[in-house]
């Protein structure tokens, strides 16, 4: 276990518990990142396979660093667990479940310009005076909240909320007319399929059996509940 030997007294702690849940909590540098791909190669070392172990962070960079990191630590053969960003764990989910999630296997993502697109002639053809920008903001917001379309529209009092729910109807249709989901939809409907398709959660909870997350402090709440109905029981 010569790769725990670069680690302090207080990060081998956390790297070399294995089971139940943790939360290690420290400042900047002081080594969550280092700590966490240790904690994964002890896992691997301690004869859990790779492909149970799930890591998430938030850009692709970290997850780029942490994939490097830990297959440095481990030896040739042993696999790498699956590291991906919240955003392409969702892409992969719904590719892989795309009939539960009621959408197109060679599904497009739409980025914030494709988006801002449609909702300029959205906006133009409502005769709305709010902004795109706004109504796309509004529109992020409550997915990552985990507000739907519908619950958006019968809460709708205010002229602002009612004119955003009445483009967020129009561009839902334009992202399905075009067999496309936005970059906030990545999360939206993998929490949908979590939620509504019990044989897809039990088969990822089986799946990933170790999940770790990091900078677990900057979660929303439709990263939250993925991760937390992932768990499960765990």
């Amino acid at each position: 276990m010569n790769y725990l030997d670069g680690l302090n007294t207080r990060q081998k702690e956390a790297a070399q518990y294995l089971e139940g849940p943790l939360l290690i909590v420290a400042g900047a540098g002081a080594g969550k990142t280092k700590t966490i791909t240790h904690r994964i190669a002890h896992l691997i070392e301690n004869g859990v396979p790779a492909r149970n172990i799930l890591a998430v962070t938030f850009t692709n960079k970290a997850a780029t660093e942490m994939r490097e990191r830990v297959k440095s630590l481990l030896p040739e053969g042993k696999g790498v667990p699956t590291l991906a960003t919240f955003h392409s764990l969702g892409v992969r989910v719904l590719r892989e479940f795309h009939e539960q999630a009621g959408l197109a296997r060679n599904f497009t993502i739409w980025d914030r310009d494709d988006s801002m697109r449609a909702l300029k002639q959205i906006v133009e053809r409502l005769g709305g005076d709010i902004a795109p920008r706004s109504i796309l903001s509004v529109i992020s917001r409550k997915k990552g909240d985990g507000v739907s379309m519908r619950e958006f529209l019968q809460d709708a009092t205010s002229y602002r909320d009612r004119t955003a729910a009445r483009a967020w109807e129009a561009y839902e249709k334009a992202l399905k007319d075009e067999d496309a989901l936005d970059f906030d939809d990545l999360l939206a409907r993998t929490l949908r399929l979590l939620k509504e398709k019990t044989e897809v959660l039990s088969l990822l909870q089986n799946r990933w059996k170790y999940i770790t997350i990091d900078e677990y402090q900057d979660t929303n709440k439709s990263q939250y509940e993925i991760e937390r109905l992932l768990a499960g029981e765990k």
